[in-house]
């Protein structure tokens, strides 16, 4: 076919004469033209456009085409190129969009009404939604791309993205959350299967263990069971049912020994709550659900996950008591001369063969 004298109709001559492209396909192939257009609107104006500018060269006799390649950019292009060629030369077979298959329509609708189901059981305030890449649409459309050497184009996972989250916060009335999203949905277009995330949620506070041989995680033996009956985590993991969460993960800076009580002002943690369901909480609540006997675990405040590494690099000034029994005795010029000595020295200590397993064997200095 000669030139329409139209740079833009040139190339989706061409595409159609490639590739049968339904509207939201071709569409999205030329994303970059045309301002407040969706990618179906798009692309059945440039067939609509491609079509008349076809009608006028055949109305004037214009040697355009033969019938076999008219016919074919009607099978690719479909209405209303078709309608045009079945005037002019008859029955014309539709292809199906070699991108999406004419699936596109209905898989955005079933992913739709799949994340509003997942999201019956959440709080949240704000969305966000993903695209697994590398699907056999996101292949072809490539294949596409790259064969027409087009770079007016915008993604298939893009346009999924949009297009889901639109209906979603039409819906919902949430709006999408693109630095700190409350929810995020993944979708997979070839499955068609959604998963659903809730962001965590951190509390920070801080802890007391009263008793001793109480450890800090759980502790499992090498024959399965628990070493001690009683850790901190174990007492955190009571917030799972306040917020419907898959778990907690405690971030404390540093540890004691699991013989060791920790009183005073308590060591520093902050709890992590993993994809929780519920959002909403009262702090108040929180600290009544993580009483105990013997752990006493205090939150104070909300914080974010950039704050973890600071918890865990802050310096852990500690106080030690000892009961120590001298059978000498001792004097109060000895407990002077003691102190004296201690003050301010340098304690070089070497990692417990205990934790050996699971720490390397340095001298840390104190």
């Amino acid at each position: 076919m000669s030139h329409l004298n139209n740079e833009l109709l040139d190339k989706v001559f061409k595409a159609l004469s490639n590739y049968p492209l339904c509207d939201r396909c071709l569409g999205r192939l030329f994303a970059k033209y045309g301002l407040r257009l969706s990618n179906p609107e798009r692309g059945r104006a440039l067939k609509i456009l491609l079509a008349m500018s076809i009608h006028k060269r055949l109305s004037s006799g214009s040697d355009v085409l033969g019938k076999e390649d008219l016919v074919r950019i009607a099978e690719n292009g479909g209405s209303p190129i078709s309608d045009l060629v079945q005037h002019y030369v008859g029955p014309v077979n539709l292809r199906k969009c070699y991108i999406c298959g004419n699936k596109l329509d209905a898989l955005l609708n079933e992913l739709t009404v799949k994340c509003l189901n997942l999201l019956k059981d959440r709080e949240f305030r704000s969305l966000l939604i993903g695209v697994e890449k590398d699907s056999t649409y996101e292949e072809r459309e490539r294949e596409v791309v790259f064969t027409l050497s087009i770079d007016s184009w915008e993604s298939i996972r893009r346009e999924v993205k949009r297009e889901v989250g639109k209906r979603l916060q039409l819906i919902t009335s949430v709006e999408a959350g693109f630095k700190e999203p409350d929810v995020l949905l993944v979708l997979n277009l070839d499955t068609k299967e959604v998963k659903v995330r809730s962001s965590q949620i951190f509390l920070k506070g801080y802890y007391l263990k009263l008793g001793r041989n109480i450890s800090q995680r759980w502790w499992y033996s090498k024959n399965g069971g628990l070493r001690y009956k009683a850790s901190v985590e174990g007492v955190a993991e009571k917030l799972v049912s306040v917020f419907s969460s898959d778990g907690v993960l405690i971030h404390a800076a540093g540890r004691e020994d699991s013989d060791a009580r920790m009183l005073g002002g308590g060591r520093p943690l902050i709890i992590e709550i993993i994809n929780p369901r519920k959002k909403s909480f009262e702090l108040e609540r929180v600290n009544e659900v993580l009483r105990d006997d013997w752990v006493r675990i205090k939150i104070l405040t909300t914080t974010s996950s950039g704050e973890l590494e600071e918890v865990k690099r802050a310096r852990k000034p500690k106080v030690y008591r000892v009961v120590a029994y001298v059978p000498e005795g001792l004097e109060e010029k000895d407990l002077e001369r003691l102190e004296s000595e201690l003050s301010n020295v340098v304690i070089l200590q070497r990692t417990p063969k205990r934790i050996l397993k699971r720490k390397k064997d340095v001298l840390r200095k104190r």
